[in-house]
């Protein structure tokens, strides 16, 4: 089925939504404890290129350490009135990593710069360094500090993961691609440095190579939600629809989706007239929507589709859920668009009556709303009563985002009643105002039909 216009902005509006520029890590942050295992090593220094312990320290030390089983806060205080200008770079180093595990970014930052600045050649503290920066946003440095702790000999997964992190982040996608591939070398098992390869593959347009690889997580972990998002974008990315509509509704069953991929899934629905299917996603959308009048334009948008695809009973099912699930977010403009589009819906339902009295509703509302105008005269029109008619067509001629529909109309409305000089001047207007071929060659018929008249 073709798709709709109304939908095929919203269908590369939700494709680029998923593909959005920001990769958060996953797996690895403070709360799990194999990622803290991994950054934290021992607060001590245990390496002969790191610096020592005095043996007043080492004595400190070990004081220190059953305060910190104990309580982190209170062990960074005893150690910060500890620290000196002439103290040994491990201790800064030490606070830098509680502070690090206590999520005080800033705090651990300035804590490793002051371990460096004494120790210059102190490798772990650069690598912790980096991954300070990295979890603090600032991925240039993060991606410096990391390098400078690898070429002193700390090369591992988790330093290539974070340089792919951070030269992905700051859209550098092949020296990213290249990191990942060299994290998963050391880890083969992380879930992040895999996704990270996979956005890179995305972005470089390497669509196969990506698509294995989502495969293969896939396999490990088939009811991962996430997944199948990954597997959606993948397949939009190479225009097919059908397998995006798949891995979206696979996820939506597996309790996921967030709300772009819900309304991607909805659009592709309606777009596949499935129009029951494309309401309940619209219905998860919204739940799953946080700001939901940021929403607006998408449910009308999808409502004109349905329209236009003469769905009347589920285009008025589909306007009930907007009001409803849009409820006290809505402006009063927002709540006149949807009324007008009821209207529609009605009279395409012949429900003459409700669309009439709904029209009137709007204009008691809103004397100006020139959609309502002109849908409340074509209504007389149909009706037969051309004086009401007419009176609305002249008001609505005098509103300029709709006196060329007006102009149109009546002009129509005058041939109908075999008026032919005077359609002939309102068509004249409507051209004036908005030309259409179409309508050229209509007043060429109509002036004919005065001529001969």
């Amino acid at each position: 089925m073709k798709l709709s216009n109304y939908l095929i902005g919203a269908l590369s509006l939700a494709s680029a939504t998923l593909s959005a520029q920001t990769y958060p890590l996953s797996e690895n942050f403070w709360s799990n404890p194999e990622f803290k295992d991994r950054v934290m090593g021992s607060y001590g220094a245990h390496s002969e290129l790191e610096p020592r312990l005095s043996d007043e320290e080492g004595q400190f030390f070990k004081t220190l350490i059953a305060v910190l089983e104990a309580n982190l806060e209170q062990g960074a205080i005893l150690l910060q009135e500890r620290i000196t200008g002439e103290s040994s770079a491990a201790l800064d180093f030490m606070l830098g990593t509680i502070r690090m595990q206590l999520g005080e970014m800033d705090k651990a930052v300035s804590s490793y710069e002051a371990a460096v600045t004494k120790f210059p050649n102190f490798m772990r503290a650069y690598k912790n360094l980096g991954i300070a920066y990295v979890q603090s946003g600032q991925l240039e440095k993060g991606a410096e500090a990391i390098i400078k702790g690898m070429e002193l000999g700390g090369a591992d997964g988790l330093s290539y993961g974070l340089l792919g992190y951070s030269y992905l982040n700051q859209e550098m996608y092949s020296s990213a691609l290249n990191a990942y591939s060299l994290a998963i070398a050391f880890q083969p098992n992380s879930k992040d440095w895999k996704l990270g390869k996979i956005r890179c593959l995305m972005e470089l347009e390497a669509f196969g190579e990506a698509a294995g690889l989502v495969a293969e997580l896939i396999a490990e972990d088939s009811a991962n939600h996430e997944l199948y998002l990954h597997q959606a974008n993948i397949s939009l990315a190479k225009d097919n629809i059908e397998a995006a509509l798949a891995n979206l509704e696979i996820s939506r069953r597996l309790g996921g989706g967030d709300e772009g991929s819900l309304f991607l899934l909805a659009d592709i629905y309606a777009n596949r007239a499935m129009y029951a299917l494309a309401i309940d996603a619209y219905e998860d959308a919204l739940a799953a929507t946080q700001v939901k009048a940021g929403r607006f334009k998408s449910l009308t948008r999808a409502i004109s589709s349905f329209i236009e695809n003469q769905a009347w009973e589920e285009a008025l099912r589909l306007n009930r859920v907007a009001v409803e699930g849009l409820g006290s977010e809505l402006d009063e403009e927002q709540r006149l668009a949807l009324l007008n589009l009821k209207a529609e819906i009605e009279l395409g339902a012949n429900d003459s009556d409700s669309a009439a009295a709904t029209l009137a509703k709007i204009i008691e509302a809103d004397p100006m709303n020139g959609r309502a105008i002109v849908l409340l005269a074509k209504h007389s029109w149909k009706k037969k009563d051309y004086e009401e008619a007419a009176f609305l067509y002249q008001r609505a001629e005098n509103i300029e985002t709709v006196a060329p529909q007006a102009f149109l109309q009546y002009g129509q409305m005058l041939v109908e009643q075999k008026e032919y000089v005077e359609a002939a001047k309102k068509l004249r207007r409507s051209l004036d105002l908005n030309y259409e071929s179409n309508v050229a060659d209509f007043l060429r018929a109509v002036e004919e039909a005065a001529s001969r008249s």
